[in-house]
């Protein structure tokens, strides 16, 4: 009678599993704006989002109020203020689309466990999707309507965080 012989090979990748899986502990991914990148000559990327996130009140000067004055709009004496309303696209964009991103990161992580996808890029992916979704948030986005001057201004255009695009547009992810 022969004889078979069977062969055993050891392919465990649990230590390198339980590693990779350690790692994606410790990332981080961002998604939103640098605080040193300059908007124009007068805000920065960070502070105009924060603007439309949070809104603001602005006190009136005299040299704003005649600045105003010589772009059509003519305030009142008694206008000691402007204020912007909050349009929070960051914060409400992220929290509509949390289960989305969620779904994707459940879809991703066996890619990560299989060694087919990297910690680095599974969490690239994942802030590249929410940032999309942030992004298409912002250009639905609404309310608060623009005044009538801005949607002057924009030339008819209504939508209260698009003008140039320059903002939606410059939103970045970074990964920790």
């Amino acid at each position: 009678m022969a004889r078979i012989r069977v062969g055993m090979r050891d392919n465990n990748r649990i230590p390198e599993i339980l590693s990779e899986l350690s790692k994606v502990r410790r990332k981080k991914a961002k998604v939103g704006y640098p605080n040193d990148k300059p908007y124009n000559d007068e805000i920065s990327l960070a502070g105009l989002a924060a603007v439309h996130e949070y809104g603001a009140r602005i006190q009136v000067t005299d040299k704003m109020r005649g600045y105003l004055a010589s772009q059509g709009l003519h305030l009142k004496k008694e206008t000691t203020h402007i204020i912007i309303p909050e349009r929070s696209f960051l914060r409400t964009g992220a929290d509509l689309h949390e289960k989305d991103v969620q779904r994707k990161a459940d879809e991703l992580i066996d890619e990560v466990i299989a060694g087919n996808l990297s910690v680095e890029l599974f969490f690239e992916m994942l802030a590249l999707e929410l940032r999309g979704k942030i992004q298409e948030h912002a250009i639905d986005l609404d309310h608060p309507v623009n005044h009538p001057f801005t949607v002057e201004r924009k030339k008819g255009s209504n939508n209260p965080l698009v003008d140039s695009g320059g903002l939606i547009g410059s939103m970045e992810v970074d990964i920790e």
